[in-house]
């Protein structure tokens, strides 16, 4: 469920380090690929030095066309780190996302139903002018544990010119 506050925040840049694969929303719903490409992280989570924080983050990154639950988009499933330029571990990939600034949504509930949050984070988006398209947006993952909780808190940013 998508909570009622809204921030702009400013987001220093991000060196992030973990998997990338390209798939349709589709393809994720039936295969679980986000899912598995965030066990596939854990699972080698040690492998990666200076990490910021033990959040855990999915960048979704669009192609510059209509959008539909059919088109592939890169999803990357990463941690933070603090060294720049990052180093990744072998099979993994590194990824930067810029200094900018950022609405930032907050979904409450279990991670399963992100799918409405992100549909109501759209229609908020309407109707408040922000109607250009994105090139990407962010997931943070606090807790991993309590992904399917009712009182999980997933942070969700959009960035903003």
């Amino acid at each position: 469920m998508l909570k009622s506050e809204v921030e702009i925040v400013t987001r220093k840049r991000a060196n992030l380090v973990g998997y990338s694969i390209e798939a349709s929303l589709n393809d994720d719903v039936e295969g679980a690929i986000v899912a598995g490409l965030r066990e596939k992280l854990v699972s080698r989570i040690a492998e990666i030095p200076q990490r910021v924080d033990r959040s855990m983050m999915l960048v979704q990154v669009y192609p510059d066309c209509d959008w539909t639950p059919d088109v592939t988009y890169t999803h990357i499933v990463a941690v933070e780190v603090n060294h720049h330029p990052p180093a990744a571990p072998e099979g993994m990939i590194v990824h930067i996302v810029p200094e900018g600034r950022f609405l930032r949504f907050l979904h409450q509930g279990d991670e399963g139903d992100i799918d409405a949050t992100h549909a109501a984070i759209n229609e908020w988006l309407d109707l408040n002018g922000y109607t250009d398209a994105r090139e990407y947006d962010i997931e943070r993952w606090e807790e991993l544990d309590r992904l399917d909780k009712a009182d999980n808190v997933i942070e969700i940013y959009v960035p903003i010119s």
